[in-house]
């Protein structure tokens, strides 16, 4: 397995449509299958994780054979994931089991949101500062929280947070669209001068905000506050030059390859 990280050139400030990513694909057919990672210690505590890291639980690694053996019989040509201890972790697990020996790259823009100073804390902390700022009183935090989505919508949610982030090193909404773009592009340029001209299929192994980042640069209607399980395959298909959602979010052990 390729142990590098190489770096994305950014293209602009733009961010491309739907239409101009399947476009990098040349008319060629492609699918995408997205991986969250395998669940850490963090995700146990209801900490806010981000670009920090944390280990794989027992539990995690578990999933990660299960979205191997789930994975095993889809044709994959190219691997690309995160390059944060994590993803990495899940990526050499879905990977070591295959027969065709495939290999993948690492890529700092498929990490995580970057939460800068609130990374590592309780998450109910951090979003306790901006409830506060907010002036919310609900005695339940999930019914606050949805107070402040229909406010701010949910990237006005974490630009806030950004905003509360003294150490000014948090990312906003724009910033990660933007690199969620660049990573797709990366990735649908290198499918697409495979040799060939038959349908391609690549691996993407993430992060689960940045995952929903990544699915509505395909397919924007999908729901930006969906909630992705640890190890959930996400499946969207480029077909006859349009992009379609096959299935988001499924449990790996609930993960059928319809070929």
């Amino acid at each position: 397995m390729t142990e590098q990280t190489p770096r994305i050139d950014k293209r602009s400030d733009e961010q491309r449509s739907p239409q101009e990513l399947a476009d990098l694909m040349g008319g060629r057919e492609a699918s995408l299958f997205i991986v969250r990672h395998g669940q850490t210690v963090f995700n146990t505590e209801h900490r806010m994780q981000g670009w920090s890291d944390s280990p794989l639980t027992e539990l995690g690694m578990e999933q990660i054979a299960t979205a191997g053996r789930a994975l095993a019989p889809v044709p994959l040509d190219l691997a690309f994931s995160s390059d944060l201890r994590r993803c990495v972790t899940t990526t050499r697990g879905i990977l070591d089991g295959r027969a065709d020996g495939l290999e993948a790259t690492f890529h700092e823009e498929l990490r995580e949101w970057n939460f800068g100073g609130h990374e590592e804390m309780l998450s109910e902390q951090v979003w306790g500062k901006l409830i506060a700022k907010h002036n919310i009183e609900v005695e339940r935090e999930l019914d606050a929280m949805r107070e402040l989505a229909d406010d701010l919508g949910w990237s006005g949610m974490f630009d806030g947070l950004a905003g509360l982030d003294e150490t000014g090193k948090s990312e906003y909404a724009a910033e990660i669209v933007l690199r969620a773009d660049r990573a797709l592009a990366h990735a649908l340029m290198a499918l697409a001068e495979l040799p060939g001209e038959g349908p391609v299929g690549g691996l993407v192994v993430s992060h689960g905000g940045f995952i929903s980042t990544l699915l509505r640069q395909l397919v924007p209607e999908t729901p930006s506050d969906e909630i992705f399980p640890n190890c959930s395959i996400s499946t969207v298909r480029l077909r006859d030059g349009a992009w379609q959602l096959i299935g988001k979010g499924v449990e790996p052990q609930d993960f059928v390859y319809d070929g």
